[in-house]
């Protein structure tokens, strides 16, 4: 039978690359073959546009391929065995005549084995914008170890300081343009905190500008959203830029509770009233219990409904509390692909009061009525007739393409999790 997590997962070179291609102006130029490129040259233009012409005959010059981002050195056998220091040398004055305000030179992990000295060719080139070398992503690390390594390197590179005291402001950490619905969040995210009257400076890595990260420095504190994707960040942060951190001990907020939780430890590190948020966060529970009480007079659910959850531990701790707790619903299989998470005892405590301690790493979701997971491991599941319903909270997709913004946080990502899974379960 197969289960759900016999897809490959992400790996740190495509942590680093969507690290880097987060920042809105800035571009990765991929020291690597142009199977490295390819993939991640789509990915990143799917999450983050930047043309408005598809016309692959545009990008034809050497490097792009008909794509316009992650330009590439195309490693072949010759470059392996003698180094790539003529296409670097070409590559560099190429990927800075397009106008962007950083580069960030990025070896493929094969390109890591062959020694070519990228702060050299950086250095030679001598440019008007600032580079950043990341020499290796690691050679078997997960995504998120890739995306947080890239943005360490980048923060010591540039050096990012204090220039003034921007009170009520904080920057978000943890996010990527890799997730699903990156931006829809942000946008929920930074809607409930300008209720309160706090300002959102840089999405480290997210959709910020370079500017906006050289002057992250500036705000109040950071903000954990994905401890996975933000946890080192914040450290360094810390120790170096004299950031405190905001991090919540109950995941990312995913449901109303947790939400709620998240915006009164904003405005607590900031000294502002959480009040307007938490009005708004009522609002959105009053109009959700009408639709959720709608469905139960009809159906009896969702109570008693059983659901599973592949994902990391800052996504499916909040989610799984949320359908349990304000749901009813009864967790059958919990996936987590970060079990080494800091939120690992609050997830056990979560399943433990539920009484299913045991759905903790079951890979097995044949059989459960809704699964929330990412596309490829939907695509895998046994659906006899049609019995499960898919909610995709992570990439890669299955190919629906989102043109209006949607979220998983906040109070709006709550009432969209309801309307998924009134739709999902009316007719049963």
């Amino acid at each position: 039978m197969k289960q759900a997590n016999a897809c490959l997962p992400p790996d740190s070179l495509t942590g680093a690359i969507m690290a880097m291609e987060g920042i809105r102006d800035a571009a990765v130029l991929l020291n690597g073959p142009t199977g490295c490129k390819f993939y991640h040259g789509a990915i990143v233009e799917g999450q983050l546009p930047r043309e408005s012409s598809f016309d692959p005959l545009q990008f034809l010059e050497e490097f792009y391929f008909g794509q316009p981002r992650v330009p590439a050195t195309y490693l072949d056998g010759d470059d392996y065995v003698f180094g790539a220091s003529a296409k670097l040398e070409r590559i560099l004055p190429t990927v800075a005549a397009k106008g962007h305000s950083l580069i960030a030179v990025v070896n493929s992990p094969g390109a890591a084995l062959i020694g070519d000295d990228l702060n050299r060719f950086i250095q030679a080139a001598n440019l008007d914008i600032p580079c950043v070398a990341v020499e290796s992503t690691g050679y078997s690390g997960t995504m998120e170890e890739g995306f947080q390594e890239a943005v360490i390197q980048t923060l010591r590179t540039l050096k990012p300081q204090q220039k003034k005291s921007l009170k009520r402001t904080v920057n978000l950490l943890g996010i990527s343009i890799f997730q699903k619905h990156w931006e829809g969040n942000i946008a929920e995210l930074t809607r409930l905190l300008a209720l309160c009257g706090v300002n959102v400076g840089a999405v480290v890595c997210a959709g910020s500008s370079f500017e906006e990260i050289m002057a992250m420095g500036n705000s109040q504190c950071n903000v954990m959203v994905h401890e996975e994707l933000g946890g080192r960040i914040a450290e360094w942060c810390e120790s170096r830029l004299g950031l405190p951190t905001m991090r919540p001990i109950n995941g990312a907020p995913i449901g109303f509770d947790r939400t709620e939780e998240w915006v009164r430890g904003v405005c607590r590190a900031v000294g502002v009233s959480p009040q307007p948020a938490i009005e708004a966060i009522d609002q959105a529970r009053i109009r959700g219990v009408t639709y959720i009480q709608r469905l139960n007079s009809l159906t009896g659910l969702p109570k008693g409904a059983t659901f599973a959850v592949r994902a990391p531990v800052s996504i499916a701790l909040p989610l799984t509390q949320w359908l349990h707790d304000y749901l009813g619903m009864a967790p059958a299989a919990v996936d987590l692909t970060d079990a080494d998470s800091p939120l690992m005892p609050e997830m056990k405590e979560v399943l433990n009061r539920a009484g299913a301690l045991d759905a903790l790493g079951v890979t097995d979701f044949s059989g459960v009525d809704m699964v929330f997971a990412d596309g490829a491991s939907l695509a895998q599941i046994p659906n006899p007739e049609g019995m499960m319903t898919g909610v995709e909270i992570a990439l890669p997709t299955m190919g629906y393409i989102d043109v209006v913004h949607k979220c998983l946080l906040g109070a709006q990502g709550t009432l969209h999790l309801i309307e998924w899974i009134v739709n999902a379960l009316k007719d049963c």
